[in-house]
C-alpha cells in the first residue's frame, strides 16, 4: 500500500517535470487540486479545538479521446482535542462503501493522526452511446440537493461542507444512451460479500420538461426500487426522490422519500426548501444526545423520521457571498442553525468562516446540545 503514495507523488514530479510547449503533455495529463488548512472551535459542555490541514491531489490521464483514467489522492492531518476527546477516531476516517481499503495512518498518536487514501482510481471508456467505468468513482443518482434516496451507492451528509467531492464507491458502471433524450445505467458494487454487494439499474428519460428516472437493484441483501423527477412550476423549480428498501422475512421494510423547492431571484438570492421522510429515524425526543447519530446510510439519510431544511444563499459581490440553513426535525425537536461566509482573497486563495449550532429536547427540555465555528483557507491549483 505504501509503495502507491511513492509512486503518485513521482508521477506528479514527471508531469510537471515534462516540456511545457509540449502539446502531448497538455492533451494527455492534467492535475489539480487544493490545500485547506481549517480551525475549528466547538463547545459542548467542554471546549474543544482543532486543526485539519488537508490537501487533494487529483491527476486525469487521457492516453486517447474515448479513453480517461484518474487518480485522486486526499490526505488529512488532524491535531488537537478532537482526536484525543473521540473513542475509535481513526475507523472514523473510513468509506463504508469501500470494497478494497487503499488508506494508509502514517502517523497517530493521542492528539493526532495523519491520514492518506485513494479516493478516486478508474478507467472510463466511451463510445457514441456507451460508456464503462471501471474502478473507485462516485455514482450520483441523486436529483435534490440536501437529501438523495436514490443515492443508494454513496449517499452523503450535507452537514459534511468540507467535503465538496462526496464520498465515493468501488464500481463498475455502464451506461447506454437509448437516443438523446433517454438512457440506462447499470452499477454494480461486489464489495466482496454478497450479502453486502450493491447492483442496480437507472432507467432515465427527459419528457416535457421533465427529468425523470426510475431505479430497481439490490441493496446489502434488501430489493430496492425507486422513482425520482426534475422539473419546473412556473419559475420554481421542483424535485423528488422516493427509494423502497423490501427485506427478508425477519427485517423491516423501508421508504424514503424527499421533496424539494428552490426559486432564485431576479436580483440573485437563491431560496430553497426540501422535506425529508426517513422511515429508520427517530419519531420521539431522546434522553441522551448521542442518540442522534449523522453517519448516514441509503436507509438511514437522518436521525430523525421527518426533517425539514430551509437554505437561502446570495452571492453579494465578485468575492463575498453567505448562505444560512435552518434544519428542523419535529417529534425528535432536533434544530440546527447553519450560516456560513466565503470571500475571495486574491488569486487561487479563498476564506470561509462556517458556523453550526445544535438544538435539541432532552428529557422535556429544549437546550443547546453543542456550538462549532470552523474558520478555513483554501488554495486552489
Amino acid at each position: 500500500m505504501k509503495y502507491t503514495y511513492v509512486i503518485i507523488p513521482l508521477l506528479s514530479v514527471s508531469i510537471f517535470a515534462y516540456p511545457q510547449d509540449s502539446a502531448t503533455s497538455r492533451s494527455k495529463f492534467d492535475v489539480s487540486g487544493y490545500i485547506k488548512d481549517m480551525g475549528s472551535f466547538s463547545y459542548a459542555g467542554n471546549y474543544v479545538l482543532t486543526n485539519l490541514l488537508h490537501n487533494r491531489v487529483n491527476i486525469k490521464w487521457n492516453p486517447h479521446r474515448s479513453i480517461t483514467g484518474s487518480v485522486e489522492v486526499r490526505n488529512r492531518l488532524y491535531w488537537g482535542d478532537l482526536v484525543s476527546n473521540t473513542p475509535g477516531f481513526n475507523g472514523s476516517l473510513k468509506n463504508d462503501n469501500e470494497w478494497l481499503n487503499l488508506s494508509a495512518i502514517w502517523a497517530s498518536s493521542n492528539n493526532l493522526v495523519f491520514q492518506s487514501n485513494i479516493e478516486r482510481l478508474g478507467i472510463e471508456f466511451r463510445q457514441r452511446k456507451w460508456n464503462m467505468h471501471l474502478g473507485r468513482q462516485r455514482v450520483n443518482w441523486g436529483l435534490t440537493t440536501a437529501w438523495n434516496p436514490n443515492d443508494i451507492f454513496n449517499s452523503y451528509n450535507f452537514l459534511d461542507f468540507d467535503y465538496e467531492e462526496k464520498p465515493y464507491t468501488d464500481a463498475v458502471k455502464v451506461a447506454y444512451n437509448i437516443n438523446d433524450s433517454s438512457g440506462i445505467d447499470v452499477a454494480v458494487n461486489p464489495y466482496g460479500d454478497i450479502r453486502k454487494s450493491v447492483a442496480a439499474a437507472r432507467y432515465s428519460i427527459d419528457k416535457r420538461g421533465y427529468h425523470l428516472q426510475m431505479i430497481a437493484g439490490v441493496y446489502r441483501n434488501k430489493l430496492t426500487a425507486g422513482f425520482g423527477w426534475a422539473g419546473k412550476l412556473g419559475n420554481i423549480e421542483y424535485k423528488g426522490e422516493g427509494q423502497a428498501f423490501i427485506g427478508e422475512k425477519d427485517s423491516a421494510n423501508r421508504f424514503n422519500y424527499s421533496l424539494e423547492l428552490s426559486y432564485r431571484s431576479v436580483k440573485g438570492w437563491y431560496f430553497s426548501s426540501s422535506l425529508l421522510h426517513n422511515t429508520s429515524g427517530l419519531s420521539e425526543p431522546v434522553n441522551n444526545a448521542a442518540k442522534i447519530n449523522f453517519r448516514v446510510t441509503p436507509v438511514n439519510l437522518m436521525p430523525a423520521r421527518w426533517n425539514i431544511v430551509a437554505i437561502t444563499s446570495k452571492q453579494f459581490t465578485p468575492e463575498f457571498s453567505s448562505s444560512l440553513r435552518l434544519v428542523y426535525s419535529p417529534r425528535v425537536n432536533l434544530f440546527i442553525i447553519y450560516p456560513s461566509l466565503n470571500y475571495h482573497l486574491f488569486g487561487s486563495l479563498d476564506a470561509d468562516v462556517i458556523y453550526q449550532s445544535f438544538f435539541l429536547e432532552l428529557q422535556k427540555k429544549f437546550e443547546a446540545t453543542s456550538h462549532n465555528m470552523y474558520v478555513r483557507l483554501k488554495w486552489k491549483f
